[in-house]
């Protein structure tokens, strides 16, 4: 059953050519032989080579501006005869307005891991990359109701950006370390399922071995996003299971959108 994934980061990927890679290798070695995945990222006009998507997004007006592009790089998606899309970021931008708008599954990386994690443990824990997301991933699992799951949310002692964990790719021991300390207080805490709530840090971990810690699972969240991605669309086409669209995915009538899109005076 061949199918196409369109995969939307939020980072300027063509800035991180290792995280790109990474992704790609990651499809080949989740998804099935016929599955096709595109990855794509945010545009680089938006941070021009001088800041990260960590330096700008803690800002909500900055956030709110830039991440408005996934909306239409998932519409592309759909155009194009995509089977699925994958919002494969921890910032979750605009998944309701997305899923409203698609008829085809929307996934959100955030999400596909957290309800993995639920499945594997009774009792999660996440790592976000710099204090100033511990917020921001506390109320991401407020939005999906998973707070009574989780145990702790920690971020790593030495703050980092998506740039600088590009280049740990290349020399990956100290971002290692710093994630094993962390979680093996958060696992001694209770936690059975670690997950790493950003990305490229998951994809550091994996592509290094380290899936597990003092026995608690580190979660691989690129895989499971790949994987809810291939079952959604395998439901889709055999049972036509879908989002509801009597409430939160209400999608707008064609005059309406034409109305909201007509040009302005």
């Amino acid at each position: 059953m061949s199918m196409k994934i369109w995969y939307q980061s939020m980072v300027p990927i063509d800035h991180c050519p290792r995280y790109r890679d990474s992704i790609e290798r990651h499809a080949l070695r989740v998804c099935e032989l016929t599955t096709q995945v595109r990855v794509n990222g945010a545009s680089t006009h938006w941070y021009g080579g001088r800041y990260t998507p960590a330096e700008l997004l803690k800002y909500p007006y900055i956030k709110h501006t830039i991440q408005q592009e996934a909306i239409d790089y998932c519409r592309t998606a759909a155009a194009e005869g995509y089977d699925a899309v994958i919002l494969g970021s921890y910032s979750e931008p605009y998944l309701a307005e997305i899923r409203s708008l698609l008829d085809i599954p929307v996934v959100s990386m955030p999400e596909a891991s957290l309800l993995l994690a639920c499945s594997l443990s009774e009792k999660f824990a996440l790592i976000p990359i710099s204090p100033s997301q511990v917020k921001r991933v506390s109320a991401l699992v407020q939005r999906h109701a998973l707070g009574a799951r989780i145990t702790q949310i920690e971020s790593l002692t030495r703050p980092l950006t998506e740039a600088e964990l590009e280049e740990a790719m290349v020399v990956p021991q100290a971002v290692i370390d710093d994630f094993t300390a962390v979680a093996r207080r958060l696992v001694a805490g209770g936690a059975d399922v670690i997950i790493p709530t950003e990305g490229v840090i998951s994809e550091l971990l994996f592509w290094n071995g380290i899936h597990k810690i003092d026995d608690a699972t580190v979660l691989d969240c690129i895989g499971a996003a790949f994987a809810n991605a291939e079952m959604m669309v395998r439901l889709k086409r055999t049972t036509g299971m879908g989002v509801g669209r009597r409430w939160a995915y209400v999608t707008p009538p064609q005059e309406i959108l034409d109305f909201v899109h007509r040009p302005r005076p």
